[in-house]
């Protein structure tokens, strides 16, 4: 399963990437983030659904303060290999 997240709200500037690195290495999820010119934060994640979603979870919980919308899409699977912030 693949999905990409789109963060709105106050997601830059406060960890958020790095965050997302570390717990999708937790729960063995490969993907990537990076941060929009909009001041949205961009996250794609590979892998089964129970852990995309404890990531996600996560996340939301982590950065309730921070985090207004969330918009949410399902993608065609491409076999990523690892977890990167992309600069």
């Amino acid at each position: 399963m693949r999905k990409r997240f789109i963060f709105s709200g106050t997601v830059q500037g406060v960890g958020f990437r790095a965050t997302s690195k570390y717990i999708a290495r937790k729960f063995r999820v490969n993907g990537w983030v990076r941060n929009n010119p909009d001041g949205t934060v961009t996250l794609v994640l590979e892998g089964g659904e129970k852990s995309i979603q404890d990531v996600l979870t996560y996340l939301k919980n982590f950065f309730r303060d921070e985090i207004k919308k969330i918009d949410i899409q399902e993608e065609k699977e491409e076999g990523l290999s690892s977890f990167q912030i992309i600069q």
